[in-house]
Parts: C-alpha cells; sequence; structure tokens
C-alpha cells in the first residue's frame, strides 16, 4: 500500500496544472466559462446600477423577470438571453438574484458557471488501477481492468478504468516517471538548464566522444562487415570539427590521435576538454598528472556526468547529423543499419558476400565519403550560429601556439626509473651512456607508438636527457604497439570465446543421464504384495453336437 499512496502523492505535486499555476478563479476558468460570465454581465451590469442607486436585489429580479415575460426588454439583451438559453427564456429570480448577489462580491469572475459537471462516483479500485498502470512493463488500459477483475475488485469495466485512467495528471500517464524510467524521464520530460556560450571564445572548449558508424565496411584485414569507431573533437563555440580519426574501437590511442591532429592541424591548445568517463579518455596515457597528455599542455578535463546525454548536447548532436546526412546516404544507402532500417536488406547480407552476390564499400572509401561530407557540414549555415557557417566562426579563432613539433603530439610519454644506464618500457629495454647520470631516477620515456627502436627521455623539469636505442626486447613482440595492442585485443578475443564454447559445452551434457535413470531404477527394491485368491468359478460342460433341447 506504500507505493500506492506514494504514487498518488504525485497528484498534488504537480506544478504544470492550471489550479496550481494561479489562483485567479478568472484565469483557472475555461474559455467557454468566460464567454458565459461575459455574457451575464452585459445583462446584469445595468441591473446591479439600479442595486448601487438604493434598489433592493430582490426587487431588481423580480422586475428584470417580469419585463422578460411582458416582452419589453431591449435588442441587445434579447439577444443576450438567446445566446445563454437555447430556447431564449429568462432565467428565474432566485437564478437573478444569485447573480446580482455574485456580481457584487467578485465583479466578472463571480458570474463564472459553478456547474462541475458529473461528479465521478469513487469505485474503491482507483488506487490499485494508479500503482498497476505505473510500473515499468507499461500494461495497457485494457490489461489494467482485466487485472483488476482477477483481483476480485467489483464494479470494474474496461471503460471504466480507460477513462479514469486518461484523467491522470501527466505524473501519473502515459509518460509517468515510473513507466518509462525516471532517469529517462529527467532527460525527456522534465526541465534542464541550457548553456549559454556567449562568454566562451572560439577554440577554447573541445567537446570529444567516440561513435560507432552506422553503416558496414569491409575490414581491412577480413573483408567482413564491421562498423568502424568515429572519435570527433568538436569545438562547442563554433561546432567546428577540429579534429577525427577512425579505429576499430574506442580507445586510448584514437583519442590521442584525434586530438593531437586538431592542435597540430590549428597550431591551437584548447583551454579545456570536455569529455565522459569512458576508458579512451580518462586512462592514464592521456589523464596522468605528471606524463598525461592533458598534463603536458595545461589542459583542464571537464568530466560530463554518465549516463546524461544533455551534457554532451554539441557532440551527440553531431553524432546525429552524422547518421542522418552521411551514414544514410553512404554506398546508395545499401549499407546503412541503424534502427530505422528496413530490416530486410541486411537480413542476409552474410549469406550474399559468401554467394558474391553483394559487396561491401572499403573503410578507404567510407573515409574519403565522410571528408568529403565534412567539408560541406563546415560551410552550412546554422540557426544556433545566427545563420553563420562552423568555417566562418572558427575563423575568428586566435590560436593558442602548441610550440611543439607535430611529431611530438601524437608520442605518450611514461615515467620510469633508470637502472644501470638502462629505462624498460613495455617490455622493452632502452640504452643509453648518459643516462648513468639518472641512475635510480626517475626520468620521463616518451616513445612512438608505430616504431619501437627507440625512446627520447627527459628529466623531470622537462629537459631534453638523450635518444635511447632498443637493445633487448622480452619475448616476441612487434615493432609496432599498435600492433601489439592488436595482438592483445586478440587474445582476450579468443578467450571470451573459449569460456562461451566451455559453456555450450556445459550446457550440452545433461544433468540426469540415462545411466542415472538406470541405476536409479535398479536400486528400486521389489515390493511384495499379497493379493487375495480369487474364488474357482464353476465348470460348465456344454455338448456340441446334442446342445438343441430334445423336446
Amino acid at each position: 500500500m506504500g507505493n500506492v499512496l506514494k504514487l498518488t502523492k504525485q497528484i498534488t505535486a504537480m506544478s504544470d496544472l492550471p489550479s496550481v499555476l494561479s489562483a485567479d478563479p478568472w484565469s483557472a476558468a475555461t474559455d467557454v466559462q468566460r464567454r458565459t460570465a461575459e455574457l451575464r454581465e452585459v445583462i446584469v451590469k445595468p441591473l446591479f446600477d439600479l442595486v448601487q442607486n438604493g434598489v433592493s436585489i430582490t426587487k431588481v429580479a423580480e422586475l428584470f423577470v417580469a419585463r422578460v415575460a411582458a416582452g419589453t426588454l431591449d435588442p441587445n439583451t434579447q439577444h443576450m438571453l438567446r445566446l445563454l438559453s437555447r430556447d431564449g427564456e429568462a432565467p428565474s429570480v432566485p437564478t437573478m438574484k444569485r447573480w446580482l448577489a455574485d456580481y457584487k462580491a467578485s465583479g466578472k469572475a463571480g458570474l463564472l458557471p459553478k456547474h462541475t459537471g458529473r461528479v465521478r462516483r469513487e469505485y474503491g479500485w482507483e488506487a490499485r488501477a494508479i500503482e498497476l498502470y505505473n510500473i515499468p512493463s507499461k500494461p495497457g488500459y485494457m490489461d489494467v481492468a482485466q487485472r483488476l477483475m482477477f483481483e476480485g475488485f467489483a464494479d470494474v469495466t474496461e471503460s471504466r478504468v480507460k477513462r479514469f485512467i486518461k484523467q491522470l495528471p501527466a505524473t501519473l500517464g502515459e509518460h509517468s516517471p515510473a513507466r518509462v524510467g525516471r532517469h529517462l524521464h529527467k532527460l525527456k520530460r522534465q526541465h534542464f538548464q541550457r548553456r549559454n556560450l556567449d562568454e566562451v571564445l572560439v577554440g577554447e572548449i573541445y567537446a570529444g566522444d567516440g561513435h560507432t558508424a552506422d553503416c558496414y565496411v569491409g575490414h581491412p584485414n577480413t573483408g567482413k562487415p564491421y562498423r568502424p569507431e568515429l572519435t570527433v573533437f568538436i569545438d562547442i563555440k563554433s561546432r567546428y570539427i577540429t579534429g577525427w580519426y577512425l579505429t576499430e574501437s574506442e580507445s586510448a590511442v584514437s583519442t590521442l590521435y584525434a586530438l593531437s591532429y586538431a592542435m597540430a592541424s590549428h597550431d591551437h591548445v584548447p583551454a579545456w576538454v570536455y569529455i565522459d568517463q569512458g576508458p579512451g579518455y580518462r586512462s592514464k596515457m592521456l589523464n596522468d598528472e605528471a606524463t598525461g597528455f592533458y598534463g603536458r599542455f595545461d589542459i583542464a578535463v571537464i568530466g560530463a556526468i554518465p549516463g546524461n546525454p544533455h551534457g554532451k548536447g554539441w557532440i551527440e548532436r553531431f553524432f546525429r547529423t552524422v547518421r542522418d546526412k552521411h551514414d544514410k546516404f553512404f554506398a546508395g544507402g545499401s549499407v546503412y543499419c541503424g534502427e530505422d532500417m528496413a530490416p530486410e536488406i541486411n537480413r542476409r547480407m552474410s549469406a550474399e558476400l559468401a554467394q558474391g552476390k553483394r559487396t561491401l564499400p572499403s573503410l578507404a572509401q567510407y573515409v574519403d565519403s565522410f571528408r568529403a561530407w565534412l567539408d560541406q557540414y563546415h560551410q552550412t549555415p546554422m540557426d544556433v550560429l545566427g545563420g553563420r557557417t562552423p568555417a566562418q566562426v572558427w575563423a575568428g579563432l586566435t590560436p593558442v601556439s602548441v610550440g611543439l613539433p607535430d611529431q611530438v603530439l601524437v608520442r605518450p610519454h611514461e615515467l620510469r626509473s633508470v637502472q644501470r644506464q638502462t629505462v624498460r618500457l613495455h617490455n622493452r629495454t632502452y640504452y643509453h651512456e648518459a643516462l648513468a647520470l639518472y641512475d635510480a631516477k626517475e626520468v620521463d620515456v616518451e616513445y612512438d607508438l608505430h616504431n619501437d627502436s627507440k625512446v627520447w627521455v627527459f628529466d623531470r623539469k622537462g629537459r631534453f636527457v638523450c635518444e635511447a636505442k632498443l637493445v633487448n626486447t622480452i619475448g616476441v613482440l612487434p615493432t609496432s604497439r599498435l600492433e601489439e595492442q592488436r595482438q592483445k585485443r586478440q587474445a582476450g578475443q579468443l578467450k571470451r570465446l573459449q569460456r562461451h564454447i566451455d559453456e555450450v559445452n556445459a550446457r550440452a551434457q545433461d544433468a540426469i543421464s540415462a545411466a542415472d535413470v538406470v541405476a536409479s531404477l535398479e536400486a528400486i527394491t521389489p515390493t511384495t504384495i499379497d493379493l487375495p485368491t480369487p474364488e474357482v468359478a464353476p465348470v460348465i460342460e456344454i455338448d456340441l453336437l446334442n446342445w438343441r433341447d430334445k423336446t
């Protein structure tokens, strides 16, 4: 019963009902009620002047009714009476007295009709109907009515339940928090604070996020259908896409490439980056205070609230635009895989690819198509920019120079201790004689993601020490750290697949085998039951040759 009380209390918590918004009866009245009051005022106002001059309300009411009966009213008043009553009949004396008294007490608002319509009868199942209707499984009106009947409530009909539920306020209706979920209701139905970017400078804040493309392309290695991951950084002031990168999945490497590309392309360092809490954006490679990419360039990080798309509305809206304006038209719309795609198109994709009836566009084709579309996007006027294009607003950028060569931007850093003129990084050992001056001390090691033949060593004050060469690797390692990450990801996928195979094999084994059933039957000891001996029936001899009656 506590849930019922909690739900019914929401009725009084409504803030968008007319009776709550305004205590003025005239404002709370309907258009029809206000029209009726205005017509009554035309009739009552001249009579009220007589009351103010000393005539009693009763005498004025009787005089008006008598004039109506004698047909001596002026044409305008007669027309008002016809509008108030279909047959044009005059109000009774008590009615006129009430109108005059209400007009004297409250003015025009006192003439509003007091009739509130038919008063609904209470049947006793209303609270239970609210509780049943406001559950996450979203039952319908008829389902709730049948459930009430099953629970034994009297006077339940489908029409009564439907009529009652449809009259509930919005917080208990079809889109109530209990039906759609409180988090989704907060995002879609409740008020949220819109951001004001008037004080934000161009290039001051970047918003970054990853998005899986809504179309299939051929994998560069296998040719099988897959969806690339698009990592994007957008300037929230101009809506200009400053950097982007396509990869197999969202990771710290894709984030590093997209952001460093944005900084190198425009020779500009943003003051803040607005990112979510995903591992691709909050990894040690990017976020470490000592060696992280953000810290190296004094970029402040604004973390978005998990599960709140309003916080990153700029980047989320761009991904929606990519889906609607590019992915739906890429390759003639034949490889689109969004939720609104015709299901029959992609249902037999794998079979048709194997049979050679269909081919997929390559990743390079998708990149070329996206790059061409992005150029058009930057030249498209937007209402949010006052009719200007993102490129026009971005042209007002005052760059904050990076101050480092382009190739340095994409190199991550890590702290390592020097031991015997060597540093060890990612199962690789690097040597230089100059490291003897830093024995047992921490140094900042900068490495290349593509090539592990050397690293760049800096002291803790940022001064360059040496370029250390690779002298030893532990195990067979690829020269590219990106390739190493791919191998790690592949090993993880194989491990997960093996666990799935083990589970399938375990489920295939019967919990009770046939041998167990036989053994159980053999273990049953037969029970001897003493049955009563049946009576012996008399033997009847029949002569088949002489069976006829000899009489």
